[in-house]
């Protein structure tokens, strides 16, 4: 049992070091770029969405969903949020490419979780 414990926490703090790797670059370009051009207002929103359905993961959200539900909202919703950051990575990389870097990485990141997610589901 102690094993399992020890494994959950660190679970949970590479999970944190892993969003702060993104979150914070994506702020620090937020503050750099009010000398430049300032990302756009939708890369917030997706940014902000990607960030909520990690969280809403990490904290067991989709085990409150009933079980059919939860199964037909998981991979639908990684998945359009990992195309709406794709585009926003892409658009953003022409405008402020110090914030385009960290969405571009949290999409990846994002979708091949959701793609390692459903093949283990699958099984």
């Amino acid at each position: 049992m102690l094993i399992i414990t020890i494994s959950l926490i660190l679970l949970v703090i590479f999970g944190v070091i892993v969003l702060t790797t993104f979150i914070v670059p994506a702020i620090l370009a937020i503050r750099k770029s009010e000398k430049g051009k300032r990302p756009y207002k939708i890369s917030y929103i997706i940014v902000g969405l990607l960030i909520f359905q990690w969280l809403f993961f990490l904290i067991n959200g989709y085990s409150l969903l009933p079980m059919d539900v939860a199964d037909a909202l998981f991979v639908p919703i990684w998945l359009v949020l990992c195309v709406g950051g794709a585009i926003t990575a892409i658009v953003e990389f022409k405008n402020n490419k110090f914030f385009s870097i960290p969405v571009g990485g949290l999409t990846i990141i994002s979708f091949l979780f959701s793609v390692l997610a459903y093949g283990i589901g699958e099984m």
